[in-house]
């Protein structure tokens, strides 16, 4: 799946499955990723502001380094398919 340079403002992707996608230069502003599954996704330039990411699995996710520790200022939870903690797949300090 391709959502290059999507304006996703405010969508819900509660539980969404999006693993390697291309989420390269989108927009998740206050975007609901509550227990989604990232995994593998390039999502380099992407923009997570106000993004909540409770559970969500970003394993191997391609992120810029000031986009991860943002993430991980919020990230908490584990997520129910993955049993894997957000703060441990953004590899938060």
């Amino acid at each position: 799946m391709s959502l290059f340079a999507a304006n996703l403002e405010a969508v819900n992707f509660e539980g969404a499955d999006l693993r390697s996608a291309t989420l390269d230069s989108a927009r998740f502003t206050r975007a609901n990723l509550t227990n989604a599954v990232l995994e593998g996704a390039f999502a380099y330039n992407a923009q997570f502001d106000d993004a909540i990411i409770d559970g969500a699995d970003f394993t191997d996710v391609d992120l810029r380094r000031d986009t991860q520790k943002e993430l991980c200022s919020t990230a908490k939870g584990v997520n129910p398919r993955t049993g894997r903690q957000t703060r441990e797949t953004l590899n938060c300090d």
